[in-house]
């Protein structure tokens, strides 16, 4: 899937001001989030993703709304994906998709490289725990299809986050509702037209004891780079990890030893896919 810029190394902290309304807004949404960045609200901000053609964007933001109940209480953050379109070289027709009920909050989309698929988090009603990955079907026009919540192979009590697809069925995402290495680790499952397997955690040599958000892997250079706070402070850096081709088979293989995890899920072409609940009726 082609995506704006990925992170940079050491990804800057960007402090939210006051809102703006939406009119106002349109560009500097989209400016906020053609990288990754660090945000003292969001905390991990990652970048847009965009269709292969070039021609379409997902992204999300948060603002302060009032609740659904008590009359005085004090206004939520609440986070909406967004939409825009690259026309004449400018991202423009910015527009919040309705993917989730109104109160509840969808962050974090992802869009397949033929932006037919766009998967997310959310917090909405049915959720296994807080927040979930869900999965809306595009239609041509760009209006999302029903929400559907990848499972118990995917989702726990606990939050699943930063959902990232690599090579149109491998979905990446980040959860603290396993037993991991600590914090949020990175998981994979496979994905196939309305089936998907059980989650693999991705292992010792990426994840860590502090919160790991999202990984791309880069085949041609034999590398991947996941974002994490492990570092001083806990800042938020991109760190690099290595992989590489079998000389023997057309495979992946994670150079740690001991660490099958990643090679596991992009290599084994025997999983046996169960249909989860976002599984299209006949």
């Amino acid at each position: 899937m082609t995506r704006s810029t990925f992170y940079s190394l050491i990804v800057s902290v960007t402090i939210l001001a006051g809102q703006t309304t939406f009119a106002q807004a349109d560009e500097k949404m989209i400016n906020e989030t053609m990288d990754g960045s660090v945000s003292t609200i969001d905390g991990y901000v990652p970048s847009m993703s965009v269709t292969k053609d070039g021609k379409t964007a997902y992204f999300s933001k948060g603002t302060y709304e009032k609740p659904l109940y008590g009359v005085f209480s004090k206004k939520e953050l609440i986070y909406h994906v967004y939409r825009a379109e690259k026309v004449n070289g400018e991202w423009t027709n910015v527009t919040q998709l309705e993917v989730c009920p109104k109160h509840y909050s969808a962050k974090h989309p992802t869009v397949t490289a033929d932006g037919s698929r766009l998967f997310f988090a959310s917090n909405m009603k049915g959720s296994y725990g807080k927040y979930d990955i869900y999965v809306a079907d595009i239609a041509a026009d760009g209006t999302p299809g029903v929400s559907k919540n990848l499972g118990p192979k995917v989702n726990t009590k606990e939050d699943e986050l930063y959902p990232s697809i690599y090579n149109e069925t491998l979905l990446f995402f980040a959860s603290e509702g396993r037993d991991g290495y600590g914090g949020l680790d990175l998981y994979a499952s496979q994905v196939v037209k309305n089936t998907l397997t059980t989650s693999v955690n991705l292992g010792a040599h990426i994840n860590s004891n502090s919160d790991d958000y999202a990984i791309q892997l880069s085949p041609e250079k034999k590398m991947g780079f996941v974002v994490s706070n492990r570092g001083f402070n806990n800042t938020v850096s991109q760190y690099t990890v290595a992989y590489g081709r079998s000389s023997n088979r057309d495979q992946y293989n994670d150079v740690a030893d001991g660490d099958t995890g990643l090679q596991t899920v992009m290599n084994d072409d025997t999983n046996e896919y169960a249909g989860a609940s976002f599984q299209d009726e006949e």
